[in-house]
């Protein structure tokens, strides 16, 4: 016979497998996903993807793309992985697309039916990034950088960049400097 203790602690173990394994489910799905409308570009193999959670009507979603572009110059040829993940009913595939070509956004983007990722990364606006390794683990979740500090406030130019600091951070093998903030933004309704 087994005792309580040693049942919970399976139950703990298992717990934690589960959760592991539904991150790393989530990750392959949305890695496989890729359609004939998304962008697709060889990047080398890392262990560190940018789960960015947008919104094509979002006006601060838009305003962020070009900084989303820059960072994804900077860190792909890292083999760091960046993915668009717009959670709202309203962003079909197409306008997804549209969204990317209007905005410049050079990585592909992808829908989140039912907000079902949204959900299980806890973001609530949009923009919102995570970074998540291949294990599973969030090593950042938040904002991209302190540009906008409240909705319609913003500065001339961001004075941290939280996204970045995180990605450079990881890359060197350093903790990360931020590892949770708060980003401003639309909600994910």
């Amino acid at each position: 016979m087994h005792s309580l203790t040693d049942m919970g602690k399976r139950t703990n173990r298992l717990t934690v497998l589960i959760s592991i394994h539904y991150r790393l489910v989530i990750g392959i799905i949305l890695l496989l996903g890729t359609t004939s409308w998304q962008k697709s570009t060889y990047q080398r193999p890392t262990n560190l993807t940018v789960y960015a959670f947008l919104n094509t009507e979002c006006p601060i979603s838009q305003q962020y793309t070009r900084r989303l572009a820059e960072l994804y110059q900077t860190f792909s040829p890292e083999g760091v992985r960046f993915v668009a993940v717009f959670p709202l009913r309203t962003d079909t595939p197409k306008a997804i697309e549209q969204f990317r070509v209007d905005y410049k956004l050079p990585f592909a983007g992808q829908p989140d039916k039912g907000a079902r990722l949204a959900r299980q990364f806890r973001a609530h606006v949009t923009p919102e990034v995570v970074v998540m390794q291949s294990d599973g683990k969030v090593r950042y979740q938040g904002a991209i950088d302190d540009w906008y500090v409240d909705l319609g406030k913003r500065r001339t130019e961001a004075v941290h960049t939280y996204l970045r600091d995180a990605l450079n951070a990881l890359l060197t093998n350093q903790p990360v400097p931020e590892a949770r903030t708060e980003a401003v933004g639309c909600l994910i309704e």
